[in-house]
This record gives C-alpha cells, structure tokens and sequence, in this order.
C-alpha cells in the first residue's frame, strides 16, 4: 500500500510500508505517523517555498530521519542541524543508501530553475518529484530563451525513457498562462507513470479541471490526482 498526503504548494509525504518520504515541505500540517518509522526528507532546491529550516527539528521527535538535500541548500542549513544525518546532492548523481532489500536509491536530474528533481526507488516502487523541473515558458521572454527552456526540459524528461514511475510529482503552474499545462503534459506523453499529482499550483486548485478540458490530456485524464485542498489523502493497494 502507498499512501499520499498532499501537505501544501510543492509539499507531499509518501507513506510506504517501512518508510516515509517527504518532499520540499515549506509550511503545512505533516500526518501522523510512528516516531520510530525510517523517515526521509528532501529538498530540491533552497527557494522559499520548497525549503524551511524548521525541518531539522523533526530530528528531536524522529531518530531514524535522513536529510538528502540539494546542494545549493548547503549554505542555508543551521549550525544546530544533525550533519551525521544529512546527504547532498548535485544534478546527475546517484545516492545509494543500505543494500539488500532495504536498499535506497536516489537519482537526480537537473532543474531548469534551481536544484535538482529527484528520482527514488525503493520497496519496489519509484516515486519522481520534479522540485522546480519544468517547462518554464514564460511570454515576457525571448523565444530563444523559451527554446532553450524547451530543449534543457525535454532533455532532462527524456532521461526517464524506460522507468516505470509509480507516483509523480510534477507542476502545474497557473503563472504561465496558456502554457500552464505543457511541463505536465509533455510528462505524461513521455514517461511510464501511474498517475501524476499536480503541485505549484499557488492554491489554484480549479486547474485540474482546465487540464481535463485539453484535448492533449485525453491519454492520461485518468492518471492524474485531483487536489482539492491541503491535507488531501490518497491511498492506493495496487500501484
């Protein structure tokens, strides 16, 4: 079983049987679960809203907390943080933790934004949080800036040609305006993936709706969450 709180903005935590994953949490609510559970905490990158320092508290209640951090976070961690407990990571590399069956996989991508997007598998499953990977087109730019965005986004999606991706993390961002949707939707067309949870909707939750309108996202209309508001839960027994 697998179970998926949306916590706020870019911020998820994935329940596995052994394990708790939590994502580029910023401010929100955490669920509840056991203080002696293996917890894991990433943060793609150091942005205000993926990244609070509050985060190396939850050492105190939680002794079994790994911290696999972006490198760029590195100058923002507190002295008081448990440095014996925390990894970081650069784009393009590899993280292994334990081995045998309890064995922790990490990858990364490059971001177009800031830090990294991270790849994860373990207990069977792989789990992609994007951080600020996307196809950030933005209008007020030059067309050469958005065909580079384009290119350096693709790119980097096309490293997951092959993976099958049991849960996604991926933006939606309404800033965009009419491209809010292609970062997502190229996503989805390109990659193996079991269904996708729209983040960095900045609260613009009717977004899931406009998705389901475009005629481009009628291939995976079934696959994608539909978020209505922070503390949303969602538990699959299959993927």
């Amino acid at each position: 079983m697998m179970k998926i709180t949306y916590i706020q903005h870019s911020g998820f935590a994935v329940e596995l049987a052994d394990k708790v994953l939590i994502f580029d949490y910023y401010k929100g609510e955490l669920p509840s679960f056991e203080s002696d559970r293996d917890v894991y905490v990433f943060v793609s990158h150091r942005h205000y809203d993926h990244f609070q320092r509050s985060i190396f508290q939850w050492a105190e209640e939680f002794p079994r907390i790994t911290y696999i951090l972006s490198g760029d976070v590195k100058e923002a961690v507190p002295s008081s943080a448990p440095k014996e407990k925390i990894h970081f990571v650069g784009s393009g590399e590899r993280l292994r933790i334990g081995d045998g069956e309890g064995t922790f996989l990490v990858e990364t991508l490059r971001s177009t934004d800031e830090g990294v997007a991270f790849v994860v598998e373990t207990e069977g499953r792989t789990i992609y949080h994007a951080g600020d990977l996307n196809w950030w087109h933005w209008e007020e730019e030059t067309d050469r800036y958005n065909q580079l965005m384009k290119k350096a986004y693709q790119k980097e999606i096309g490293k997951l040609e092959g993976l099958h991706i049991d849960a996604a993390f991926v933006p939606l961002d309404p800033r965009l305006g009419k491209e809010y949707y292609w970062g997502l939707d190229w996503f989805m067309r390109h990659t193996d993936t079991d269904i996708v949870f729209p983040m960095h909707m900045q609260g613009q939750y009717g977004l899931y709706e406009r998705l389901m309108e475009e005629k481009t996202s009628a291939g995976y209309r079934d696959r994608v969450a539909h978020i209505t508001g922070e503390g949303q839960v969602f538990t699959f027994d299959k993927i």
